[in-house]
C-alpha cells in the first residue's frame, strides 16, 4: 500500500480509469465515507453503501461520490490523497476541502 498525492491534473482521468477498472463489473464494491471538521468534529455520512462512482469534472471543479443514497459533491477540493494498491484499487481517499474539512472514503 502507498499513500501518495493526486495531481489535479490527473483528477478526471485518474477517477475514470478507476471506475472503468473496479465499478463497472456485476460485483458490488462498498463505501463508508465519514466527514471530519472543525466545527462538527467527526461525523458519518454512510456505512458501508454499494459504491456507484467517483467521478471529478473538471470545468465545474466538482468532485462526486456516489453511494446508494448519497452523492458527496466536494466543490474545488485543493488536495486529494489516496492509500492504493498495486493493481490500482483506492483503499481510502482523503479529500480536504478549502475550510479545513477533510472527507475519509474507505472502500471494499
Amino acid at each position: 500500500m502507498a499513500v501518495r498525492k493526486i495531481a489535479k491534473e490527473n483528477w478526471q482521468s485518474y477517477f475514470d480509469t478507476f471506475a472503468k477498472l473496479f465499478l463497472k463489473d456485476d460485483q458490488p464494491e462498498y463505501a463508508d465515507i465519514k466527514v471530519l471538521s472543525d466545527e462538527s468534529g467527526a461525523l458519518s455520512e454512510t456505512s458501508w453503501q454499494i459504491l456507484e462512482g467517483i467521478t471529478y469534472n473538471e470545468k465545474d471543479k466538482l468532485l462526486n461520490v456516489k453511494v446508494e443514497n448519497l452523492n458527496r459533491m466536494i466543490l474545488n477540493p485543493p488536495q486529494i490523497y489516496v492509500d492504493e494498491v498495486e493493481d490500482g484499487w483506492i483503499n481510502s481517499m482523503e479529500i480536504i476541502e478549502e475550510d479545513g474539512t477533510k472527507t475519509i472514503i474507505e472502500t471494499r
